[in-house]
């Protein structure tokens, strides 16, 4: 079976976009400005086994209650489409006295929701209160779906709670604002390689829609699988709804960045919005004034290590050594696709030099990503060591590449 290296970049593709629907500006019922610090009570749940197509997206709470009765939550129970997942809805000081009393039921020991089973690839389900104290849970194998079927009566009593925050921003009784769509003042817009996946073309990609391009924003690394992003506020929100509401909810967005050719940064990026819940910090918002760290995690690309030249055990010397810019690696990937793209396409079968590693199997590698220097040209070093026991010519145990970033080509590719 012919196994392609664009498969590669299905690691590092951004998530869909939920839903679209006509572009506006905040609304006279959205919820005012606070703090995070607010917040009652919080459900969220961790993804189970490595969902790729989660990468570059932020799992927004299942529930979320604030001190003045707003809620935030991902459940739509019918609600006209949120163009971001998120819908929001205010309880009453009744309504807020019932979330209180259904969680004083509910065991915040961790030891009362140990299974007997053990499950695999399964959702970690927290629940945080803070009504007279901080209190929380983390239940593993308990998802948000309704309903538990579960042995454990803590297990079922925990669940049956979560299935009432379900309902509860639908009720006339307990709310003054019921369930509505969630309008964000602030977006995070997390960017990713533009690489497709395998057998597909990449689309055309959207002028970069903002005054300042890519490569001169503030940039963060994001809870979004470890991907670069900004911050995002006031019209330039706006700019990106009425891209959203123009786009085809299927296809990935692809913008251009407005880098030059052959500068060493990335031409096109895939984009993720994420909307950001009242209070809540970006991603672009310093966390520390200490010094950078000398190692830099960029997943699922793995580590970026400064090295010294002599004592580099890649396989390609280099005059120095220099801290990678995390833009550069973006700029990198799509260059060693193409080469591997190429090699597949040539490749009749009989050699195993081209059988590169692909899909998920790469999360199994341990890489070296450095920005090397030779004779004055840029270049980014890769090293990666696959730890399996038994040969296996689809998983070459070491490979090496040097891709040139000024050209963008691949000088060295080595797999052995």
């Amino acid at each position: 079976m012919a196994h392609r290296s664009a498969v590669l970049g299905a690691m590092l593709i951004a998530m869909s976009l939920l839903s679209a629907s006509s572009p506006s500006g905040r609304g006279e019922d959205d919820p005012p400005p606070a703090r995070a610090a607010d917040v009652l009570v919080s459900v969220s749940e961790s993804p189970g086994f490595l969902q790729t197509e989660l990468v570059g997206s932020r799992r927004a709470p299942f529930f979320e209650l604030r001190r003045d009765g707003t809620v935030f939550t991902t459940v739509d129970r019918g609600a006209e489409p949120s163009m971001f997942g998120v819908y929001w809805a205010r309880l009453t000081e009744k309504g807020i006295e019932q979330v209180r009393a259904w969680l004083g039921a509910v065991s915040f020991n961790d030891a009362h929701y140990r299974e007997r089973t053990i499950w695999t690839d399964e959702p970690t389900t927290s629940v945080y209160a803070n009504f007279d104290g901080p209190v929380g849970v983390s239940v593993y194998g308990l998802d948000t779906k309704p309903g538990s079927r579960s042995d454990n009566r803590e297990v079922r009593r925990l669940a049956g709670v979560i299935d009432r925050l379900r309902e509860l921003p639908d009720s006339e009784e307990l709310t003054e604002q019921r369930r509505a769509p969630y309008t964000p003042t602030a977006i995070d817009i997390g960017f990713q390689p533009a690489v497709p996946k395998d057998g597909d073309r990449l689309p055309a990609p959207i002028s970069w829609p903002f005054a300042t391009p890519l490569t001169q924003r503030a940039l963060g690394v994001g809870g979004y699988g470890r991907v670069l992003c900004a911050t995002i506020e006031g019209t330039e929100v706006a700019t990106v709804m009425e891209l959203m509401a123009g786009q085809n909810k299927d296809k990935r967005p692809h913008w251009t960045t407005g880098a030059a050719p052959g500068s060493g940064q990335p031409t096109s990026v895939f984009v993720t919005m994420n909307a950001l819940l009242r209070g809540q910090s970006g991603c672009s918002a310093p966390v520390s004034d200490r010094a950078p760290s000398d190692r830099v995690v960029v997943e699922p690309l793995q580590k970026v290590v400064l090295a010294d030249p002599a004592t580099w055990t890649g396989l390609y010397p280099a005059d120095r050594f220099v801290g990678a810019n995390s833009l550069e690696l973006y700029a990198a990937v799509p260059i060693l696709v193409r080469e591997l793209e190429a090699r597949h396409a040539s490749d009749t079968g009989s050699s195993t030099d081209f059988r590169v590693p692909t899909g998920s199997a790469l999360s199994w590698y341990d890489y070296r990503f450095v920005a090397a220097e030779v004779a004055g040209a840029r270049y980014i070093d890769l090293e990666a060591h696959y730890p399996g026991r038994v040969p296996d010519r689809w998983k070459p145990p070491t490979w090496h590449a040097r891709i040139a970033l000024g050209p963008e080509t691949v000088t060295d590719l080595d797999l052995k």
